[in-house]
């Protein structure tokens, strides 16, 4: 992205959170960053957003349930933006979580729809959209896109659940990517967002194959597809052992003269990140594609 971005989420530039809290719905969640972000937060007693959002459990921070609404300064957040951004809405919460009030995301939403910015707004609760928008006879606004988290090919209903929602533009999470998904039916998707699960060495695995099998479904169905990274080192096929890492560091100082060290056959070593979330490319490709922006908010 050329434009400012304030988060160290590499498919959005900034966030913004009207609510915060949630709870653990399915396993996706179980080793879920915001919990971890939320309880020390609280115990910062910066603001009063996070009160009561986590109890600790055997020494880790677990979501209670418990959602708070944002401070009035919080909600209006989008207004002191001042370029046109794309904003992934409610890291910290989840939008559609059926503890969050009804008013709130009325609140929010009409927020959404008097700025100029592309919000992306993420749930694994997708069943809970039309109901709420059925209720107030309310719509989806057309700079709102309205996403689902699939980290398994079980959870693939989510994606028909999803397909029925009224949006401009519908995408898929597939992060953390910790199982395989199988043959997927894009149709009516947007855009796709996959991933392995990051933070260390309770991560779980995530295989090439379910990777390779993910961009070729979105590639065969003509469907934006961006990976995030492979989560671990050692979930990355292209990742090398300590001689070739050696070698590649010494590659990577300048004066180096000489062919650089092979990773694998067929390709080459083009950068180097020994400690970062195992790399972004599939097959040694990157693929940052976005869906087809509506034309007042073309970004890049």
């Amino acid at each position: 992205m050329t434009r400012t971005r304030t988060t160290g989420i590499e498919w959005t530039q900034h966030t913004w959170n009207p609510f915060a809290g949630c709870s653990i719905h399915t396993p996706g969640c179980t080793h879920c960053y915001a919990m971890k972000l939320a309880n020390r937060i609280e115990a910062m007693g910066t603001t009063a957003s996070y009160d009561g959002t986590t109890r600790i459990v055997n020494g880790k921070a677990i979501w209670t349930g418990k959602i708070n609404r944002g401070s009035d300064l919080t909600m209006r957040k989008p207004f002191t933006i001042s370029e046109p951004s794309i904003i992934f809405v409610n890291s910290m919460s989840d939008f559609w979580h059926e503890n969050a009030q009804d008013e709130w995301r009325i609140e929010a939403l009409g927020v959404m729809a008097a700025t100029y910015h592309q919000y992306q707004v993420l749930t694994k609760r997708p069943e809970n959209i039309l109901p709420f928008l059925e209720k107030h006879e309310l719509h989806i606004p057309d700079n709102v896109w309205i996403g689902a988290t699939v980290e398994r090919g079980d959870f693939k209903h989510r994606i028909d659940t999803l397909r029925r929602i009224p949006a401009k533009i519908r995408f898929i999470s597939f992060e953390p990517l910790i199982g395989a998904i199988g043959p997927v039916n894009l149709d009516g998707i947007h855009w796709g967002i996959g991933g392995g699960e990051s933070g260390g060495n309770s991560s779980r695995r995530c295989n090439y194959e379910w990777a390779t099998e993910l961009r070729d479904e979105h590639e065969r169905q003509g469907v934006a597809f961006f990976w995030k990274q492979w989560g671990m080192p050692r979930n990355n096929p292209l990742y090398f052992d300590d001689a070739t890492r050696r070698r590649a560091v010494e590659a990577s100082r300048p004066g180096f003269k000489g062919p650089l060290p092979r990773l694998a056959p067929g390709l080459w070593i083009e950068t180097f990140d020994p400690v970062g979330k195992g790399g972004s490319k599939i097959d040694g490709v990157e693929w940052k594609e976005y869906p087809e922006f509506l034309p007042q908010a073309q970004l890049f």
